[in-house]
């Protein structure tokens, strides 16, 4: 029998994990990093948060997950409704291929050449 831990976050409550681990909920709602919140909300089962804060983070009642248990396809669908995919971010492929390009036409040459 395993024993699950739900978290439920106040606004005093540090995160207490990942590179934000000494920052509290407040913290992050007053510099306007709500996404910080709202992924651990949809991708861990075990975090939980208060009603106010779950509102201004607008995360109405159907956006809700049921605790303990994740949802990371609500939260895609989240995040387009709510508009936070506007901004594009860019994963570590795409970034590869903004700085690799591919070689000239006379560096493979070269290089078939033995040079």
């Amino acid at each position: 029998m395993s024993v699950v831990l739900l978290r439920t976050l106040t606004r005093k409550s540090k995160l207490g994990f990942g590179k934000h681990k000494n920052m509290t909920v407040q913290q992050f709602l007053d510099e306007n990093k709500p996404i910080k919140l709202i992924s651990p909300y949809y991708k861990l089962t075990t975090i939980n948060f208060t009603e106010d804060i779950l509102d201004e983070l607008n995360i109405s009642p159907e956006w809700r997950v049921n605790k303990p248990g994740s949802n990371e396809d609500l939260y895609y669908k989240f995040l387009k409704e709510v508009g936070y995919d506007k901004k594009k971010r860019s994963s570590g492929a795409d970034i590869l291929k903004k700085y690799s390009k591919p070689p000239s036409r006379g560096k493979l040459q070269t290089k078939n050449h033995g040079k």
